[in-house]
C-alpha cells in the first residue's frame, strides 16, 4: 500500500503543473464540445471511422485516433485524451525547470495557468489535427533535453535510451516532416556525445522502426500511399511562379506539354507566392500519375533555364518560416474557431457544436479571432519572431547557467522548421506550433531568471549596507 502511495505521490509531484492546463483546456473543450473539427480532421474521422487509412495525413496518427474510438467513439473523447497529453508534455518542461534550475514553484503554478488561457494553446489543445500532438512531442522531447544536459550517465541509463527512442519514434509517425527533426537533432546528439554508444543505438535503431513501420508496416495494414496531389503540388506552384514572372521561359511546345499536367489559365490566375493549395487544385492528377517522370524532366529543364527564379520562389514562401519581419501579402493562418460539417457532413451530423457552456463559447471565439488577427496578429502569430527569441534566450542561459548546450531546446525548434522548409505548402501557424510553444516556455525561464538576478543582486548589497551600519 505504502509503494503504491509513493508511485502516486511522485507521479504527483512530478506531473503537478499539468493540472492547470488540464482543468482549463477541458474547460474550453466543454465549451466547444464535441471540439473543433476543421477539413482535415474530418478526413481523418472518416478514415478512422471506415478504417480505410490512406498516409496523407500520417497514417498512424490515424490509427492513434481510430485506437480511442474503440474506446468512446466520439472526437470529444480523443480531443480529452489530446489535452491531457499537450497538458502532460508542457507541465514536464515546467517542471524540469523547477528540477534543475530552482525555479520557484508558484511561478511556475502561474505560469501554467497563463500559458492555458492563451488563446492559441487552448485553440490547439481542443482542434483535431495532427499538429497539436507533434508539437506537444516535439515539447517533450526539450524536456528531456533538460535530462541530457544535466545528467552525465543519462546514456548509460537502458530505460532513458529506450524512452527517447520511442519519443524519436512517435514524433516521425505523427507528422511526415518528423524524420528530419529526429535526424537532425540525432546528429547533434552524436556530435556532442560521441563517446556515448547509447545515443547511436537509440538513433540510428529509431529511424530504421520507423522505415520498417512506413514499409512493411504499412503493406500489412494495407496503407495506401498518401495524397497524389500534394506530392506534386510543389512542381504545379513553381510553374505558377514562372507563369506570372517570366512565362518567356517556357516555349510553345513547353506550354503545350504543361497543359497536359495542369490547367494553365486556372494555375497562371489563382497563383498566390505563400499558398500552395491553390496550385495543387489546378492539376490533372491522373495525368501526372501516369507521366510523374515527366512532368519532373519538365521541371528541370524550366530550372536550368532561370535557377534564380526557382530559389527566389522558395525564399519567398519559405520565409513565413524564416523571416521574423512581416511579409507583403502574407495573411496569418493557423487558428480554428469552427467546426467544417461540409465535408461528411450526410454521414456525421452528430458533430454538430453542442456546447456545454454557451454563454462562455462566442468569449472564446472572439479571443481566438483577437489573438491572430490585426496589430496584435503581427507578434502573437510569427513563429520565426518566438524562434529567434528562443535561440537568444538559450544563448544568453548557456553562458549565465555555463552549461552551453542549453541551446538545444530552442534547436529542437530549428530543426523542425528546416524540416518544413523543403516544401512548405502554406503559412499556417500550426505547422510550427512548437516554435511558439518553445518560445513561451524559455520567456517564462528567462523572466524568472531575469528577476532572481534583480532580487539577489538587491537583498546582496541591502546586506552590506546593513554590516557596515
Amino acid at each position: 500500500m505504502n509503494k503504491i502511495k509513493n508511485i502516486l505521490l511522485k507521479i504527483i509531484e512530478r506531473e503537478k503543473y499539468a493540472i492547470p492546463m488540464l482543468i482549463i483546456f477541458t474547460i474550453v473543450l466543454l465549451a466547444y464540445w464535441p471540439g473543433i473539427l476543421v477539413s482535415d480532421s474530418m478526413v481523418q474521422w472518416n478514415q478512422a471511422q471506415t478504417g480505410n487509412i490512406t498516409n496523407w495525413h500520417p497514417a498512424y496518427n490515424t490509427i492513434y485516433i481510430m485506437m480511442l474510438t474503440k474506446i468512446v467513439n466520439n472526437p470529444g473523447f480523443v480531443l480529452f485524451i489530446q489535452s491531457l497529453i499537450m497538458s502532460l508534455c508542457i507541465g514536464s518542461f515546467l517542471y524540469k525547470l523547477e528540477k534543475y534550475y530552482k525555479v520557484n514553484k508558484i511561478y511556475l503554478f502561474i505560469a501554467s495557468i497563463l500559458l492555458a488561457i492563451i488563446p492559441l494553446n487552448y485553440n490547439s489543445a481542443v482542434v483535431l489535427l495532427k499538429d497539436s500532438l507533434y508539437s506537444s512531442f516535439i515539447v517533450l522531447l526539450a524536456s528531456l533535453s533538460f535530462d541530457i544536459i544535466n545528467d552525465k550517465n543519462y546514456f548509460k541509463n537502458t530505460k532513458n535510451c529506450l524512452k527517447l527512442a520511442l519519443l524519436f519514434l512517435v514524433i516521425m509517425l505523427f507528422r511526415h516532416n518528423g524524420i528530419i527533426t529526429v535526424f537532425l537533432y540525432g546528429v547533434l546528439l552524436i556530435i556532442l556525445y560521441k563517446k556515448e554508444k547509447g545515443i547511436y543505438v537509440l538513433t540510428i535503431g529509431s529511424i530504421v522502426v520507423y522505415f520498417l513501420m512506413t514499409t512493411v508496416g504499412f503493406k500489412i495494414l494495407n496503407i495506401s500511399e498518401g495524397n497524389y496531389a500534394n506530392k506534386y503540388g510543389p512542381i504545379s506552384h513553381i510553374f505558377a511562379r514562372v507563369l506570372n514572372e517570366d512565362k518567356e521561359l517556357l516555349s510553345k511546345k513547353d506550354l503545350k506539354e504543361l497543359a497536359k499536367y495542369v490547367d494553365i489559365k486556372k494555375l497562371e490566375d489563382t497563383y498566390n507566392p505563400y499558398n500552395m493549395d491553390y496550385s495543387i487544385n489546378c492539376q490533372n492528377i491522373k495525368y501526372i500519375k501516369k507521366h510523374s517522370n515527366s512532368y519532373i524532366k519538365l521541371a528541370l529543364k524550366t530550372f536550368k533555364k532561370n535557377p534564380w527564379i526557382f530559389i527566389k520562389h522558395y525564399l519567398y514562401l519559405d520565409s513565413f518560416l524564416y523571416s521574423p519581419i512581416e511579409f507583403k501579402d502574407s495573411g496569418f493562418v493557423g487558428m480554428f474557431t469552427e467546426t467544417d460539417l461540409w465535408v461528411y457532413n450526410e454521414q456525421y451530423n452528430y458533430l454538430n457544436e453542442n456546447s456545454k457552456f454557451k454563454k462562455l463559447l462566442p468569449i472564446l471565439k472572439k479571443n481566438s479571432i483577437d489573438f491572430q488577427t490585426g496589430e496584435k496578429g503581427k507578434y502573437t502569430m510569427r513563429p520565426p519572431l518566438y524562434l529567434y527569441i528562443s535561440l537568444i534566450i538559450t544563448i544568453v542561459l548557456g553562458y549565465c547557467k555555463k552549461n552551453k548546450k542549453i541551446i538545444l531546446i530552442s534547436l529542437i525548434s530549428l530543426f523542425n522548421i528546416i524540416g518544413l522548409a523543403i516544401a512548405m505548402p502554406v503559412a499556417m501557424t500550426r505547422y510550427v506550433y512548437s516554435t511558439i510553444l518553445i518560445g513561451y516556455l524559455t520567456i517564462i525561464w528567462f523572466i524568472y531568471e531575469l528577476y532572481s538576478k534583480i532580487i539577489i543582486k538587491r537583498r546582496d548589497s541591502s546586506n552590506e549596507e546593513n554590516k557596515s551600519n
